[in-house]
């Protein structure tokens, strides 16, 4: 029988670090104490598979996973809502109670708390319980640190400098002042590292760091929603290139398709990549990580998905959808007829407002004329991002044959002509940018893509100026600034 317990237990976890102190300090008669919390298997379970549940919730809520990597790259036109246009206009400071839910980190300090815990109790629970091994609690303990240590790199992609907070808590938010982020991103890339070690390449049993079945199911149960080396590899490669480290990107990188055979990963065709059964509704071979949402596990929600944004008449019941992309938009990033993801990525394209397509994980509910529901999985890595980071870093390492080569074979299998070698590094760069944009739209990269590629005053009303005073953070909230007094506010946000 398949298990939903976990939803449950987040929200329960998510409720209370959303709670008051007051609220806190009262004593449960139901809820188990942390004491006596972390004395089984069953705890361990509980306790480590809430890091997922928590880090879901955060990127869920209200969307924030796309107001910060999509929105305010300025590709989604907005039709009514107020907030989304503030955050597309990069007005990041206005009064929209959605808008005080993007500025706030305290849900992911929740995820980080959750993991201090963990890491904290996992290690003492083996010695309780028979039935809980060494082995097992050594890949928990490892899927714990690699959430942990991609909460930070989320992060620090979002504020910049962050407090930086590695043991359990007593309940407050902890007081410290924000750490610089090249030292944070340091510890993620360490903490990865040691969590790569003790990490599986597949929940297939095969692996000795893995054997038999996971929790009682096998891969097909557990393929991209779980922690693995590729997946760990993958975050380094990325905390890297964030870092500028193109040589340690290419490292990481290197060993993950080193390891093919190993870890299964493949690129996806268009078909697969929009259909109902395709990448977002997810465990298949393209996806590295991904933050599931199942629908066979009553995993459904009517905000937290892409499609609440982009979806209207027929497929839910909204005349309207909130945001969309302009004809004259698609046919500029998508400039050669013969892209196959044209066709596949939008609908009523005769219509003054096409509609994003792509992500679509529709079933019956959605169309309940009260209801909407979406039940689509954050795909956060998938392989051709990947090896579109891969080509980047080639080119910025002085590999232009290798970076034409890998960016061609993407083309052709987008049904687009080859870049041909007589371009320039530069005009190299600017084609991997925009395949990065045409793959990726309405994945959550293209605000990290204007950051990384230098294109961020191309593509908004930013200047160079405001990117140099940190304009491309997020503010601070003034909850989490009245939480913690040790903390300064953003100089651009001041």
């Amino acid at each position: 029988m398949r298990k939903i317990w976990i939803g449950g237990l987040t929200l329960l976890l998510a409720a209370g670090w959303s709670s008051c102190k007051d609220m806190l300090d009262i004593e449960s008669t139901r809820a188990v104490t942390q004491e006596n919390m972390w004395a089984t298997k069953n705890d361990a379970w509980a306790g480590s598979f809430a890091c997922y549940g928590l880090l879901r919730a955060a990127l869920c809520n209200e969307n924030a996973y796309w107001a910060h990597g999509e929105m305010r790259a300025g590709q989604f036109t907005v039709t009514q809502r107020g907030d989304l246009q503030a955050v597309r206009d990069n007005r990041l400071t206005a009064n929209f109670a959605t808008m005080d839910t993007w500025r706030d980190w305290r849900k992911f300090y929740a995820t980080i708390a959750q993991c201090n815990i963990a890491i904290a109790k996992l290690p003492q629970i083996p010695a309780l319980d028979e039935r809980y091994s060494k082995t097992e609690m050594e890949l928990d303990l490892a899927q714990v640190r690699y959430i942990r240590a991609f909460t930070y790199f989320y992060m620090v992609r979002i504020w910049g400098d962050l407090p930086l907070i590695t043991e359990p808590g007593s309940g407050d938010f902890t007081t410290v002042a924000r750490t610089d982020q090249n030292e944070v991103l340091n510890f993620a890339y360490n903490e990865v590292n040691t969590a790569i070690n003790k990490l599986p390449w597949q929940f297939d049993g095969t692996n000795p760091e893995q054997p038999g079945n996971y929790r009682g199911q096998g891969i097909s149960h557990w393929r991209g929603i779980l922690a693995t080396k590729g997946a760990g590899l993958t975050l380094q490669a990325h905390i890297r290139a964030w870092q500028k480290d193109y040589e340690g990107a290419l490292d990481a990188i290197e060993i993950v398709r080193g390891n093919g055979s190993k870890t299964g990963y493949a690129r996806v065709s268009v078909t697969d990549l929009t259909s109902n059964g395709g990448t977002f509704r997810g465990r298949r071979n393209e996806n590295i990580f991904q933050l599931d949402m199942n629908f066979d596990h009553a995993e459904i929600s009517t905000t937290g998905q892409l499609e609440n944004w982009t979806l209207r008449y027929p497929e839910v019941s909204k005349k309207e959808a909130d945001i969309f992309v302009s004809k004259d938009s698609i046919l500029n990033i998508f400039h050669l007829a013969s892209d196959t993801r044209i066709a596949t990525f939008f609908t009523d394209m005769g219509a003054m407002q096409p509609m994003f397509y792509k992500i679509k994980m529709l079933n019956n509910a959605v169309k309940n004329p009260t209801l909407r529901f979406f039940n689509s999985a954050i795909s956060v890595f998938r392989y051709e991002e990947l090896l579109l980071l891969q080509a980047e870093c080639m080119l910025r390492t002085g590999d232009f044959s290798g970076a034409l080569g890998l960016l061609n074979d993407q083309r052709a299998n987008r049904n687009l002509t080859p870049v041909l070698n007589t371009v320039s590094e530069d005009e190299l760069m600017e084609e991997i940018f925009q395949e990065r944009r045409r793959e990726l739209i309405g994945e959550g990269w293209l605000w990290y893509d204007l950051v990384t590629f230098g294109k961020v005053p191309e593509y908004t009303g930013l200047s160079q100026t405001d990117v140099d005073n940190g304009a491309i953070y997020w503010p601070i909230s003034r909850a989490a600034l009245g939480l913690n007094p040790k903390l300064v506010q953003t100089h651009y946000w001041k």
